[in-house]
């Protein structure tokens, strides 16, 4: 009887121990789960959180490239509008110079053509006026 009572106590310690290690094994189970839950919670609401700063980021370069692109067009516009003016200014000139030159142009042949009617009518030249303007 010694010997069964000794093999049924050591049964019992070892089936202590077997459901004692189950036991804790089922707790860190439980443990570890609820570490993955949570993990998984932080890691959704990172991306959430990842997500929601790209979306923002996007829109703010959005913005900043629309202002960007806003004012090199008013650039742009102002250079052309200052290009134009400048190009009229030009063209007012150049008007301007021409009117005076054909003024200049057409006192000349006054002068030279009096010039020659003083000369013609003194008598001292011989040839017509057209003769010696055609060359």
């Amino acid at each position: 009887m010694e010997i069964t009572s000794f093999v049924l106590g050591m049964l019992s310690i070892v089936a202590v121990a077997i459901v004692a290690v189950i036991v804790v094994g089922m707790l860190k189970i439980n443990k570890l789960e609820k570490s993955n839950e949570n993990l998984q919670q932080l890691c959704v609401a990172i991306e959430s959180d990842l997500r929601r700063l790209i979306t923002d980021t996007n829109r703010e370069l959005t913005m900043v490239e629309r202002t960007i692109m806003q004012r090199i067009d008013k650039e742009v516009e102002e250079t052309h509008r200052h290009i134009n003016n400048e190009v009229g200014e030009i063209h007012r000139h150049e008007h301007e110079l021409e009117t005076v030159l054909h003024h200049d142009i057409d006192e000349t042949r006054r002068y030279i053509d009096s010039r020659i009617d003083k000369v013609v009518s003194s008598g001292t030249l011989k040839e017509p006026k057209r003769q010696i303007l055609n060359g």
